[in-house]
């Protein structure tokens, strides 16, 4: 499975897409999730399990989920570039037309 792959699922996934993305037959998924060895967090609900996204992506493309204060921070910093990238354009503008 691919980041795109893993990019375009929800919040949670079932089993079977989670052995797929780690790389494990669907069987082999629930055969650890009932033995309490399954990778990541499992979510029964009812007779049937969900997993996170979030927790499936740490395990297969190592990212780890940044606390909510860095993720505001860089959204300022990001909206702050777009910024200074908007002045600059105008300038470039400018400077040509003069």
């Amino acid at each position: 499975m691919t980041r795109a792959d893993l990019d375009a699922l929800g919040v949670t996934t079932d089993v079977a897409t989670a052995a797929k993305a780690l790389g494990i037959s669907a069987s082999a998924a629930y055969k650890a999730i009932n033995d309490g060895h399954f990778p990541v967090r499992v979510i029964p609900i009812g007779g049937r399990y969900t997993i996170p996204t979030a927790d499936l992506r740490r395990e297969v493309l190592g990212e780890i989920t940044p606390p909510a204060d860095v993720t505001d921070r860089l959204d300022r910093i990001l909206s702050t570039l777009d910024a200074i990238v908007q002045i600059l354009k105008v300038q470039s503008i400018n400077s040509i037309a003069a």
